[in-house]
């Protein structure tokens, strides 16, 4: 029996078949997040795949981390006293400012996100000694705001003005409630404004640890099958650094359970670890090694 056959229309048909290998750069920024933290052992050949959705992933990681460690935790501080314009008219003392001096008629102290906020018109101006414990604090006198962090150790203290401004450069002559109450849109400007460096800072701390990484395993990635580009390895390690982020920032964000360095040594182990785990399955075995440096030729 004969069958027809036409070359052409075979090359036809066969262009209504989809092609999965086109589909391999298809993979979205929430899947590569997942890949990261649950599918490690796909995750060196996806990450090479789909480096083109890098730049997202890293905008994706820092608005994360800036949202667990800042958004979250400063929302739920200003919804529980009912947003600005009620702190201002209910919540802080009444205050006034007069000749670059602040007066208020009593003493007030609030916790926003991670420092202390103290107002006391009684100090013209708070030091070193009006501090006992370790923290970070915006102290507000008669005449002075500072931010300051306070450290204090068994064998040391470590006091730091962060900054320290006169009180007519922050709150102009004749600033009280309801003129704070009419400003409230600008605070929350300001919230967005800090919400926006918090994230640039943590993509900037993340690509370079990522640049460490790949650098202190380079000559893991390099024999790769994967045939991985220093770029290649940058990106992966990058992404193997998600679920070390999660747990530093998810720590820091419940008001340190563990202390900071132990969290981040911790992180860099497990980041270590990921990267070995997902580059593994790659690894030529000794035969192809050797092969590949030519030491199997004859």
């Amino acid at each position: 029996m004969n069958y027809y056959t036409n070359e052409n229309d075979l090359n036809k048909y066969n262009s209504y078949i989809p092609n999965r290998d086109n589909n391999k750069n298809n993979i979205s920024v929430l899947e590569m997040f997942v890949t990261s933290i649950i599918r490690i052992k796909q995750l060196a050949k996806l990450s090479v795949e789909n480096s083109s959705r890098f730049v997202l992933y890293v905008i994706f990681m820092a608005l994360l981390v800036s949202i667990m460690s800042f958004a979250v935790p400063t929302a739920s501080r200003i919804y529980s006293f009912g947003g600005f314009s009620k702190l201002f008219t209910e919540g802080i003392p009444k205050i006034e400012v007069k000749d670059g001096v602040l007066t208020a008629d009593k003493k007030f102290e609030m916790r926003l996100n991670n420092a202390e906020i103290i107002m006391d018109t009684s100090k013209s101006s708070f030091e070193k000694a009006d501090f006992d414990t370790t923290g970070a604090y915006i102290a507000i006198g008669s005449r002075t705001i500072k931010m300051v962090t306070y450290i204090e150790t068994e064998t040391s203290i470590n006091y730091n003005e962060v900054y320290s401004y006169p009180i007519g450069m922050v709150l102009p002559n004749g600033t009280n409630n309801n003129v704070l109450k009419n400003m409230a849109p600008l605070f929350y400007i300001i919230l967005l404004f800090i919400f926006t460096v918090l994230a640039i800072i943590a993509a900037v701390k993340y690509l370079f640890f990522a640049l460490l990484y790949a650098l202190f395993t380079r000559s893991t990635t390099a024999i790769s099958k994967l045939k991985m580009t220093m770029k290649d390895s940058f990106q992966f390690c990058f992404y193997a650094q998600t679920i070390s982020i999660i747990l530093v920032t998810a720590n820091e964000a419940a008001g340190q359970l563990l202390p900071s360095l132990v969290m981040s040594v911790a992180g860099i182990f497990i980041t270590i670890a990921v990267i070995m785990s997902a580059i593994k399955p790659h690894l030529p075995d000794i035969d192809e090694f050797i092969d590949g440096l030519g030491g199997g030729r004859e």
